[in-house]
């Protein structure tokens, strides 16, 4: 019995200094003597999405689709509010329900440009303007579409991205810029 004791308290006396050698950085294992960066550049980069250009289309699998109309030049009134940046402009959402069931747009689109977050401009005295956060919401039958324009205040007009669903939870985000190539 003592020899089994023995032969326990051995493996788990090499177990821990088999432990004590190695460092855990971001799920890949490495030894101390091995640089961490060495492990990382093997692991596979992580996927992009992929990026549609201003103009285009993305369809999801059932039919539903989404086009975001190249950013257009803006000129708030004087009561507008949110036109902090350098670039006003519109842009334009499209989305055509192709699948066979009714699409419960609650669509809220997501600007970025130049690395910062794009400000919704809200413009009381233009009715072509929709509203933040809410610009498309509405029921979508099988074959019918709804368009929507929203007005924003850019950091730099040449770099700008849009990250939109049809809605939050049923849809993957659809990624539109004008870095797309």
């Amino acid at each position: 019995m003592n020899t089994r004791i023995s032969i326990t308290a051995a493996a788990l006396l090499l177990a821990g200094l088999a432990l004590t050698g190695c460092a855990q950085t971001g799920g890949a294992t490495t030894s101390r003597d091995e640089p961490a960066a060495a492990v990382a550049s093997d692991a596979p980069a992580p996927a992009q999405p992929d990026v549609t250009p201003f103009g285009g289309t993305f369809t999801y699998e059932d039919g539903v689709a989404l086009t975001v109309a190249a950013p257009a030049p803006y000129t708030p009134s004087p009561y507008a509010a949110g036109a902090t940046h350098p670039n006003n402009v519109t842009i334009t959402f499209t989305v055509v329900n192709g699948s066979d069931a009714t699409l419960e747009l609650l669509s809220m689109p997501e600007v970025t440009s130049g690395g910062v977050k794009g400000e919704s401009i809200t413009d009381l005295s233009n009715d072509t303007v929709a509203l933040e956060p809410f610009g498309g919401n509405a029921d979508v039958l099988p074959g019918q579409s709804f368009s929507w324009t929203m007005a924003y205040s850019l950091a730099d007009a040449a770099d700008v991205t849009v990250s939109i669903a049809p809605t939050p939870f049923t849809y993957d985000a659809a990624i539109f810029s004008t870095l797309a190539g």
